[in-house]
């Protein structure tokens, strides 16, 4: 089940604004997930604790988090998926874009296992 996590590059606001909009989603924000105490943490430790909550992280670092999950599948270490988001596709200040993205995204995936599982999130 998809249970999405926004890493600190996108506003809390995205998951205030689902989470109003769309209680079912159950999204969070890494500046409330663990009371804030994972912000501006390396990556790897981040996505570890979002595997251990079974929680999909969302980001638009595709520079660190990328080569961490080929790194990880070579390693065998798994992880709870991650949704990567081009801000050449949907820019990180268009809010009302980046919400529709992921609710349509959950609408349509929610259900899916998303262990080890990466995808970009699609314009909608």
């Amino acid at each position: 089940m998809l249970l999405p996590l926004l890493d600190e590059n996108i506003s809390q606001v995205i998951a205030r604004q689902i989470n109003a909009r769309r209680p079912e989603i159950r999204i969070q924000s890494v500046f409330q997930w663990h009371g804030g105490t994972l912000l501006n943490q390396p990556d790897h430790l981040i996505l570890r604790a979002a595997a251990e909550d079974g929680l999909t992280l969302v980001t638009y670092d595709l520079q660190t988090i990328r080569p961490l999950t080929a790194e990880w599948a070579t390693s065998g270490i798994t992880h709870a998926g991650v949704i990567f988001v081009d801000e050449r596709t949907i820019p990180s200040d268009n809010f009302g874009l980046l919400i529709r993205a992921i609710e349509r995204l959950w609408d349509r995936e929610h259900h899916l296992t998303w262990t080890n599982r990466t995808r970009f999130l699609e314009r909608p």
